[in-house]
């Protein structure tokens, strides 16, 4: 069974070699699971799913991502191939992934580096070629399972870097694609660490003109560094502890995520600003999202996307509130990842033919509409729908699930209305009682 399933799955496992330059070396076992079609002439166009982070496994966002299907699931099966590295397929799950410690120890970012380059001499002292656990390798192993399962073309469903997987998939394997959606475009085109500061402050300005004059104290919250002190949502204990520009930037950023948590933020913020960082804590913690294989989420980062940030991009995101707190981490963290060169197609704008619905929420933090919209333009047959009010993830929200629905079935975007999305309601910003 799969977490959150009802209903019962088929596990598959498919022996790929873990160097595809090198068929007879070391081997990987990568774990599929499909859901039954429970029609009795099931669609040979099933449906797989391609999880987010990068480090999230499919399989664990199965419960979360099977209701959207429902309908499709009586005539097509719903697949979930465990991307190499995460889940059930030789994951690359470091000792802290998922585990919950103090806010001395999770705010300590020399620690977690160091334990992070701990984790990464682990896996290559035990024979692990960490260079081989990027997007455009990966994708082979999800052409092999197709071939392996009979299906013909097939419906790709992506979220967050999901998205960036199946444009890749459908890069190499166009005849292999019938439909393609994709919630929260994360394109290949600009490096995740540039992205993600100038998409984090286009989601505080927002916030903050939605706050008409009550968010004053966002930049004092933010900006700089030092110690704080406060209660650790989960232990229970207090503590004193330094948050970096980084981590404050992050605090603030979750909770943009999901608009509901969102509009418990500036309350958040302003307590933080007198000194009261309780809030804003137990806000970001919130969040949730399961856990991410961090060897699988720095074998795709470290070849894919830091080696392209270069002085003009540091300029760039020298100007943003977190300056260059995350592009300078993650250059320090992948200062000795072993990496393979990346095709040059893979950062080109993509040229898929297949049908193609791009989802965006318009108070995303991390993948907000002007993404979709760069990758729409080279798409044939493409349509990008903008929910307004929400944040990270269409799909499910609203009348997400019809929309995509109707697309799959359909096979089009011809005659798809997504003026639905454009009428969810902003929810109000919670304001806190004061003792």
């Amino acid at each position: 069974m799969l977490p959150g399933v009802s209903r019962e799955a088929k596990c598959f496992w498919l022996e790929v070699p873990e160097n595809p330059d090198q068929p007879t070396g070391r081997t990987l076992r990568i774990h599929t699971a499909v859901v039954p079609a429970t029609g009795v002439r099931p669609f040979s166009d099933a449906i797989f799913i391609f999880a987010g982070g990068p480090g999230q496994a499919a399989s664990d966002v199965a419960g979360g991502v099977m209701p959207l299907f429902a309908g499709l699931e009586a005539r097509r099966d719903v697949v979930f191939v465990d991307q190499r590295g995460t889940g059930k397929s030789a994951p690359l799950v470091c000792p802290d992934d998922g585990r919950r410690r103090p806010l001395s120890e999770a705010f300590d970012e020399a620690l977690g580096e160091r334990r992070l380059a701990e984790c990464r001499d682990a896996f290559t002292d035990a024979g692990v070629d960490l260079a081989q656990y990027a997007t455009w390798v990966a994708m082979k192993d999800v052409e092999a399972v197709r071939l392996a399962l009979g299906y013909g073309s097939i419906n790709l469903w992506g979220a967050s870097y999901g998205t960036r997987a199946a444009l890749e998939y459908a890069r190499q394997f166009p005849a292999s694609v019938r439909t393609m959606v994709i919630d929260g475009v994360a394109p290949a085109l600009e490096p995740l660490p540039v992205t993600m500061a100038f998409d984090a402050d286009r989601a505080l300005n927002q916030l903050v003109a939605r706050a008409d004059g009550g968010l004053g104290t966002l930049d004092q919250v933010v900006v700089g560094s030092g110690p704080v002190t406060a209660i650790d949502p989960y232990f229970g204990t207090a503590q004193t502890f330094d948050l970096s520009a980084r981590s404050r930037l992050a605090l603030v950023r979750s909770p943009l995520y999901v608009p509901m948590l969102s509009a418990a933020l500036p309350a958040a913020v302003n307590r933080a600003a007198e000194g009261e960082w309780n809030a804003l804590l137990g806000l970001a913690s919130g969040l949730g999202g399961g856990t991410l294989s961090s060897g699988m989420h720095f074998s795709v980062i470290c070849a894919e996307d830091v080696p392209r940030v270069g002085e003009a991009e540091r300029r760039r995101v020298a100007s943003t509130r977190v300056g260059l707190e995350i592009v300078d981490w993650y250059h320090r963290s992948c200062a000795r990842w072993p990496t393979r060169p990346v095709p040059e197609a893979f950062f080109a704008p993509p040229t898929v033919a297949a049908p193609t619905l791009l989802l965006s929420g318009g108070t995303d933090p991390v993948t907000p509409p002007p993404h979709a919209e760069a990758v729409a333009k080279s798409l044939p047959h493409a349509l990008h729908l903008v929910a307004p009010t929400l944040g990270h993830g269409v799909s499910t929200a609203g009348c997400g699930p019809l929309l995509v629905h109707q697309f799959i079935s359909r096979g089009s975007t011809t005659g798809l209305d997504g003026g639905c999305l454009q009428t969810l309601p902003a929810p109000t910003f919670f304001e806190a009682p004061r003792p």
